[in-house]
């Protein structure tokens, strides 16, 4: 079990006043079998009268908030305290073949299945192409086991993908990153939702931290870190299973969770809309930091 302190800032500057604005937030980190969010505290300047919480459809915690006078910096800022004993899974010993798991899903009867088939519908984020087939049936195979089919597409993004903060923005479509190979956390979350989707399996995005490491010898940097993004991938019989692509990892302790849902859309951390304000600019500080118990 792996105890965290999360600090997560950003801080938007307008270039002139904004007279009203309103947000949603997804950064309470999800309590669940795999961990537990022991506090969590959400802070903004200018302060907020009209704080709401509430639970979205997919289970993960929404704040709403607006900021109902004049502002040119508004700058958000949650503190969580999490437990996280989620343990890796083994994709070596999950030997379903990959046709058996897309009758299953595909086979109206499976009514266990209903949760996890919502999942397998396209949205404009994560679409269905015959390119995004064409790239998951290079693992996927009928006859291939899912978990080795698995664990050789996330050694595809290790060996054939670069990570690149310059090359995608939040709107590059995932048939551009996969035809240039480029891209960052989010881009290879979606590519691979939309290629195991694009082949009738199902899987959902993923948004949280991770924990990373300084060089040796070096204290860790506050505010060094960046939220994060992955995929659970659903294989009946065994459940969800989240996968890094970018890091080439099932997931485990070093990943804390904070939302799931079909693509970024669902589960962007902080989003909202203003009245004025103009250009912008966005700075975003994570520190993950591990407790010693």
């Amino acid at each position: 079990m792996q105890t965290y302190r999360i600090q997560h800032r950003t801080t938007y500057e307008y270039r002139y006043p904004v007279t009203i604005s309103h947000h949603a937030a997804h950064l309470k980190p999800l309590t669940s079998h795999e961990q537990t969010c022991q506090s969590f505290r959400l802070s903004m300047t200018p302060d907020s009268s009209d704080l709401v919480e509430r639970r979205d459809y997919f289970g993960n915690t929404t704040h709403l908030f607006s900021i109902q006078r004049a502002h040119q910096t508004l700058e958000v800022e949650s503190r969580s305290h999490v437990e996280v004993a989620a343990q890796a899974a083994n994709l070596a010993e999950i030997a379903t073949p990959c046709g058996e798991i897309r009758q299953a899903m595909a086979d109206p009867s499976r009514t266990d299945l209903l949760d996890a088939k919502q999942f397998l519908y396209t949205t404009e984020l994560t679409p269905t192409l015959p390119e995004l087939q064409a790239f998951g049936q290079r693992f996927l195979s009928d006859e291939q086991p899912v978990g080795s089919a698995l664990a050789a597409m996330l050694q595809a993004f290790r060996e054939e993908f670069e990570f690149d903060p310059e090359a995608t923005e939040i709107s590059t479509p995932v048939l551009e990153v996969l035809e240039k190979r480029r891209g960052v956390c989010q881009d290879f979350a979606q590519l691979m939702i939309a290629a195991l989707k694009s082949c009738g399996i199902a899987a959902c995005y993923a948004s949280g931290y991770i924990l990373t490491n300084p060089p040796p010898g070096q204290e860790r940097l506050i505010g060094a870190d960046a939220s994060h993004a992955w995929l659970s991938v659903h294989i009946p019989g065994h459940g969800w299973i989240d996968l890094d692509p970018t890091n080439n990892l099932v997931c485990s302790d070093q990943h804390i969770r904070v939302a799931y849902g079909r693509d970024y859309d669902d589960v962007s951390m902080l989003s909202g809309a203003v009245t004025g304000g103009g250009e912008q600019d966005i700075k975003v500080e994570v520190t993950v930091h591990p407790v010693e118990i």
